[in-house]
């Protein structure tokens, strides 16, 4: 069993009743497409959180992360979003979930343990939301069905925290198997698995270092414009009810749109084809076709949704060098997540993946960051672990 049990033990004196370990992940496409319901392909990645929980004797909860040696005091008659509760709020959110399902919870001790790089757009605080929820499930709801389960996160989400559903984050959580990809239909709440090529290619993950602090106000204000894009477009008379049906051609002949909204829309509207495309390069093992899709969704990223920075260019256009022309090889690289910062992925020939390290040595000198690589491979989803 993980060290995550004997911590628990020591912290509260007391074994756990139940242990969860839930995936990190990241997004190869379709991630800013959501509130359009467009479709996300994303993989689970190694690297996880774990979650420990038993009973307490007061109704109130307390909450220990191993990995910040930080603790948190929550009363139960107290159960609201507080900013200096900061990832404690994650835990709070999907508690208060169930509650207002009307499934009672008692008092509990939490530990968490995080091996997901922090700060990376590696999905921490959902995977934290989706331990939680299935730590409560197993106690409390053991015949809670998987649609109310993610359900009951997505309104922890929008709800308690204020921010949108994350379907793709908790979908891929739950459902990723290794050697495979999870493709997340967001209008349908669907996931399908995609087979991913098990050898001759690694996936490396570089995490720029750019600190995104002082990104935080113009995230928001392209958050703000690309759904802003989506409603003006959707309330066009003339545009399809299914956005997933609106083309280029008949965005043309939507009147009075602003341009950088119209050059938004035809991003997603790419973007959403993409994935179909990529799901099905990937059947057929069209390597030469799923790179240049995913090398022409970063190209949109960049130049039409404009989340791109010159860090994560750089990183991308390190990886497309190990490009052979005419090669039916699968290269590709892209960012991945919200941007102005954050991760690149790159899926590369193993036995480049030497080389690639090699010239990441520059990026330090000419930016003032040094990148983490870690390399990952598509991993199974969220479980609870046998007690012993």
């Amino acid at each position: 069993m993980h060290k995550i049990v004997p911590t628990h033990a020591d912290e509260y004196d007391a074994e756990p009743e139940v242990t969860v370990k839930v995936p990190g992940r990241f997004h190869l496409l379709g991630e800013h497409t959501w509130f359009a319901k467009g479709n996300t392909l994303s993989m689970a990645i190694e690297q996880s959180l774990w979650l420990s929980a038993s009973e307490r004797a007061d109704p109130n909860y307390r909450i220990f992360s191993v990995s910040l040696n930080e603790r948190k005091k929550v009363s139960a008659s107290n159960l609201k979003y507080r900013k200096e509760d900061r990832w404690a709020n994650s835990v709070k959110a999907v508690i208060s979930s169930f509650m207002e399902y009307g499934i009672h919870i008692p008092g509990l001790n939490f530990t968490v343990l995080s091996e997901i790089p922090p700060d990376a757009g590696l999905g921490t605080p959902n995977a934290l939301k989706v331990a939680t929820g299935l730590a409560l499930k197993q106690l409390y709801a053991p015949n809670l069905s998987d649609a109310v389960l993610v359900a009951l996160l997505e309104r922890a989400n929008t709800h308690f925290l204020k921010t949108y559903a994350h379907r793709a984050d908790i979908l891929t959580a739950l459902y990723a198997t290794k050697e495979h990809l999870v493709r997340i239909d967001h209008n349908k709440v669907t996931a399908d698995l995609v087979p991913f090529p098990e050898s001759g290619y690694s996936v490396v993950l570089t995490d720029s270092r750019v600190p995104r602090l002082l990104a935080r106000e113009e995230l928001a204000l392209r958050i703000h414009e690309c759904i802003r894009a989506y409603e003006i477009v959707r309330a066009d008379p003339d545009s399809p009810s299914d956005f997933n049906q609106l083309t280029e051609s008949i965005l043309e002949e939507i009147t009075d749109i602003p341009e950088s909204v119209r050059r938004r829309v035809i991003f997603i509207i790419r973007e959403s084809e993409s994935v179909r495309e990529a799901v099905h390069a990937l059947a057929v093992k069209d390597w030469f076709s799923f790179s240049r899709i995913v090398n022409r969704s970063h190209e949109g990223l960049r130049d039409r949704f404009e989340i791109s920075c010159p860090e994560l260019d750089w990183l991308v256009k390190r990886a497309l060098e190990f490009i052979i022309p005419d090669s039916p090889d699968l290269v590709c690289s892209r960012m991945t997540g919200r941007g102005f910062g954050g991760c690149t992925y790159a899926v590369i020939r193993s036995a480049d993946e030497e080389n690639y390290a090699r010239k990441l040595d520059e990026y330090e000198r000419i930016f003032g960051f040094k990148p983490v690589r870690y390399k990952v491979t598509p991993s199974e989803g969220a479980r609870v672990l046998p007690s012993h």
